[in-house]
C-alpha cells in the first residue's frame, strides 16, 4: 500500500460542507460536531495526515454564495483525489433531484433548487475534474437521490477514466439520523461511525483501509443498532483507493517492518490462536511476502490449499481445485522463483497430488533437493520408484498382480497384532530384544519396513492405511531378529516382488476372510 505518511496531497482536495443553522430546518448541532471530526480526522496522522492547505472548509454559510464556484475551484485544480463531504439536511426538489441546503435554504419546492444546492452541481464539478480518484460522503436525508438517474459522478466518462466513489448515509428517500443534545456531545449517527471505525480500526483488514473496508464495519454499526442502512455506488478502481491506516492492534504492520519478525508473529498466531483470526494471520503473512519474503509466500500456499485451517481445527484437509490450487500454485512459483528450496518441494507436491503430472513434479522435486531440500529428495526417489514400477496410487484393491505365486512365509497371527504374537513362546522370546515393549517392536519394524520399500513416498505410500497395517502384521510374523532388521526388509520386500504389495495386501485380506 502507499505509505500514508509520505503521500504527497499538494494534487489533492478535500472540500467539507456543513450546515446546523437554519431558517426554514432545524438547527442540528450534531452536524457541527460531525463536520468538526471529519475535519479533524482529515488532519490526524491516521489519514496522512492532509495538510490544511489542501482542506476547504464551506461552514455553516447563511446562503449559497460563492459556495458553487468554491466546489468547482477545488475540484477541478486537482489530479490526484476529489474529496467531497456534506452533512447537514437533506432535501430533494419537485424533479426529485438531491439538494444540499444552506441557512437559508427553502422548504417551498418552488424555491428549493433556487436556494439550496442541488448534488448536481457538485457532480459537474467532479466531472470535469481531472482527479484520478473521486469521493463523496454524504450525510444526509434522501442521500441515495445523489446515484439515482443523474447521480453518477462522470456522466459521460469523459477521458481519462477516473474511479469514483460515493457514500451516503441513506437510502433515496430516507431521512438520516443523528443524537439529541441530550447526548453528550451529539453527533449524526453516520459520520459518528465512520469516524470511530477509522480511529479504531479494522480487526483482520490489511495495513491500509480503503473505502470498501470501512463502509461494511459501518453500515454493520449502523443496522446492527437499528439506524438506517448506508449505501455506496462505486465505479472503476475508487475502491483500492486507502484512505486511512488501519489502526486495529492486531493490523498488518506497515511498509518496512522487518519480514522476519512480521513472519515469526504471524506463525506464532498460527500456532497458539483460533481458526477465527486466519484473516489477520493471512494479513501478516502477505504484508512479509509482499517484501519479498519466501518463507510467508510458502504459508500463504498452504492457506490457500486450506492446509493451515484444517490443522488449526485439528481436522484433515479436504480436496483443493479452481481458485484456490490456482492461488496455492502461484505463492509456490513466486517463492520458487526467489530462489526457495521449500518452493519447489511444494509445487511438485501439488503438480503429484493435484495436477496429476509426474513430470513435472518430478522436475520440481529435482530442483527443490538440488538446492538442499533433504524432504524433496526423498519424494523424488519414492516418485521414480513407482514410476520405475508401474504404479498408479488410484489403484483399488486387487490389481493385475493378483494372480502372481505368492512367496513361501509363515502364516500370520489370527489379528496381527503383536499381543497375539505373544501368546507363543518363540514370539515372547522375540519380544524380549525389545525388553517386552511390543509397541516399540512394531514401530521399529515399520520403519524397517518403509524403507525397504522405497521409503515413505516409495511404494508404501501408494498403499491405504489398511493395506499397510497387514503388510506390516504379514512381516512381523516372520519374527526378524532386531540385529537383522534392515536386511530381514529388503528380503521380505524382495520375495513379495516390487510393486506387488498391493497385490498382496490383497492376497492377506482374502486369507483373513
Amino acid at each position: 500500500m502507499t505509505d500514508l505518511g509520505s503521500r504527497d496531497y499538494s494534487r489533492s482536495r478535500a472540500v467539507l460542507m456543513g450546515t446546523w443553522d437554519y431558517t426554514d430546518f432545524e438547527q442540528v448541532f450534531a452536524v457541527k460536531r460531525s463536520f468538526n471530526r471529519i475535519r479533524d480526522l482529515l488532519l490526524d496522522p491516521v489519514c496522512g495526515p492532509w495538510p490544511e492547505e489542501s482542506i476547504v472548509q464551506i461552514e455553516n454559510r447563511r446562503t449559497l454564495g460563492t459556495s458553487r464556484v468554491e466546489i468547482i475551484d477545488a475540484l477541478t485544480a486537482v489530479t490526484d483525489v476529489a474529496f467531497f463531504y456534506y452533512v447537514g439536511h437533506g432535501i430533494y426538489d419537485h424533479r426529485e433531484r438531491l439538494c444540499l441546503t444552506v441557512g437559508d435554504t427553502r422548504i417551498d419546492a418552488r424555491y428549493t433548487a433556487a436556494t439550496g444546492l442541488p448534488f448536481e452541481a457538485v457532480r459537474d464539478a467532479f466531472r470535469f475534474s481531472p482527479a484520478a480518484v473521486k469521493i463523496a460522503v454524504l450525510d444526509c436525508c434522501y442521500a441515495g437521490l445523489a446515484t439515482e438517474e443523474y447521480g453518477r459522478l462522470s456522466a459521460d466518462r469523459m477521458p481519462p477514466v477516473s474511479g469514483a466513489y460515493v457514500l451516503m448515509s441513506s437510502g433515496a428517500f430516507e431521512t438520516s439520523w443523528y443524537e439529541k443534545e441530550a447526548v453528550a456531545e451529539a453527533q449524526t449517527y453516520f459520520t459518528k461511525a465512520l469516524v470511530d471505525t477509522v480511529h479504531e480500526g479494522i480487526s483482520g483488514a490489511p495495513a491500509g483501509l480503503t473505502f470498501d473496508h470501512i463502509f461494511g464495519v459501518v453500515a454493520d454499526r449502523l443496522v446492527g443498532d437499528g439506524r438506517p442502512e448506508p449505501g455506496r455506488r462505486i465505479e472503476d478502481h475508487a475502491a483500492g483507493w486507502v484512505f486511512a491506516r488501519n489502526n486495529a492492534p492486531d493490523a498488518p504492520p506497515e511498509p518496512g517492518a522487518d519480514p522476519d519478525a512480521v513472519y515469526r508473529e504471524a506463525y506464532r498466531r498460527e500456532t497458539k490462536e483460533g481458526v477465527e483470526r486466519l484473516p489477520v494471520i493471512t494479513a501478516l503473512y502477505r504484508a512479509a511476502a509482499a517484501t519479498g519474503h519466501t518463507p510467508s509466500m510458502n504459508r500463504l500456499g498452504q492457506i490457500a490449499e486450506g492446509r493451515v485451517q484444517a490443522r488449526m481445527q485439528g481436522i484433515e484437509p479436504g480436496p483443493v481445485d479452481g481458485a484456490a490450487l490456482s492461488e496455492a500454485t502461484q505463492w509456490y512459483t513466486k517463492a520458487t522463483e526467489a530462489g526457495d528450496p521449500v518452493g519447489p518441494l511444494h509445487l511438485g507436491q501439488l503438480y503429484e497430488e493435484q495436477y496429476k503430472e509426474q513430470n513435472q513434479a518430478l522436475y520440481w522435486y529435482a530442483l527443490a533437493a538440488r538446492r538442499g531440500n533433504g524432504a524433496a529428495r526423498e519424494r523424488l526417489t519414492g516418485l521414480e520408484q513407482r514410476i520405475r514400477l508401474g504404479i498408479d496410487t488410484t489403484r483399488q484393491l486387487g490389481g493385475e498382480n493378483d494372480g502372481e505365486p505368492e512367496p513361501a512365509r509363515p502364516a500370520p497371527s489370527a489379528d496381527g497384532t503383536i499381543g497375539s504374537l505373544a501368546t507363543n513362546v518363540a514370539r515372547q522370546r522375540w519380544l524380549a530384544d525389545w525388553d517386552g515393549m511390543g509397541s516399540l517392536a512394531l514401530a521399529q519394524c515399520l520403519d524397517v519396513l518403509i524403507d525397504a520399500c522405497g521409503g515413505s513416498h516409495g511404494e508404501w505410500a501408494s498403499l491405504d492405511e489398511a493395506e499397510q497395517e497387514l503388510i506390516l502384521a504379514d512381516f512381523t510374523a516372520r519374527l526378524p531378529r532386531r540385529t537383522e532388521f534392515a536386511s530381514a526388509a529388503r528380503r521380505y520386500y524382495k520375495d513379495v516382488g516390487p510393486g506387488n504389495l498391493r497385490a498382496h495386501a490383497a492376497r492377506l485380506r482374502r486369507r483373513e476372510n
